[in-house]
C-alpha cells in the first residue's frame, strides 16, 4: 500500500481518478481512509492510503489454465 499526502482542498475522487485512471475502485480505496470518510475537501497533509488494485487483466492471467 502507498501513501499520498493531500494537498489543500483536493477530493478524495480526484487522487483516485489521478492514480488509478478510474473511480471504478473508489470504496475500495474509500475503505482503506475510513479517516477521510466526512470531509468533501482534504486538508493538506492529511494522509491517503492507496491500496494495491489488480487490474482485469491481471486477475484474468491469475486465473488462465494456459
Amino acid at each position: 500500500m502507498s501513501e499520498y499526502i493531500a494537498k489543500e482542498g483536493e477530493r478524495l475522487d480526484q487522487i483516485v481518478y489521478a492514480v488509478y485512471g478510474s473511480l471504478e475502485i473508489f470504496n475500495e480505496v474509500l475503505k482503506a481512509n475510513i479517516h477521510l470518510a466526512d470531509k468533501i475537501e482534504l486538508d493538506a497533509g492529511d494522509r491517503v492510503y492507496l491500496p494495491e488494485i489488480k487490474t482485469d487483466a491481471e486477475t484474468k492471467d491469475e486465473k488462465a489454465l494456459w
